[in-house]
């Protein structure tokens, strides 16, 4: 358990049957496993954000299969899967003045952790107070 800085890459698509499914695809054929994803739909827009097992892989086959693909600086916190969890590191988050942008999580099934990621305006500092939390 613990926190880690990384990158998410940001792919925005048309929203179109099979979008998410030529993506993964990619990362399939390539051995890159998907550690935390999100997607969402804004009209005729579809947009996915990833933490990979090789986001600098999955980044080049992105680009060189078309798509265009942002990366920001995240903080992935890996911490107790129990109620209130999510509640301490958003208050403690807020506490200390960082705004979270967007955010993300994935549980594993069968076990007692989450990876939650946080796209702040400070990795840095979100990564030191996630740190205290434990």
């Amino acid at each position: 358990m613990g926190t880690r800085k990384t990158t998410d890459l940001w792919v925005t698509t048309t929203n179109e049957l099979g979008a998410l499914s030529r993506l993964t695809t990619q990362l399939k054929s390539n051995n890159v496993n998907v550690e935390c994803f999100v997607a969402w739909e804004e009209g005729k827009t579809a947009n996915f954000r990833f933490t990979t097992s090789d986001n600098n892989k999955a980044r080049d086959l992105w680009t060189k299969a078309g798509y265009t693909v942002k990366e920001e600086p995240v903080v992935l916190w890996t911490t107790s899967n129990r109620p209130g969890t999510l509640h301490e590191g958003t208050t403690a988050l807020a506490e200390a003045n960082i705004n979270t942008f967007c955010s993300y999580a994935s549980t594993p099934g069968g076990t007692n952790t989450t990876t939650v990621v946080f796209y702040t305006d400070n990795p840095d500092r979100t990564t030191d107070v996630l740190n205290r939390l434990g």
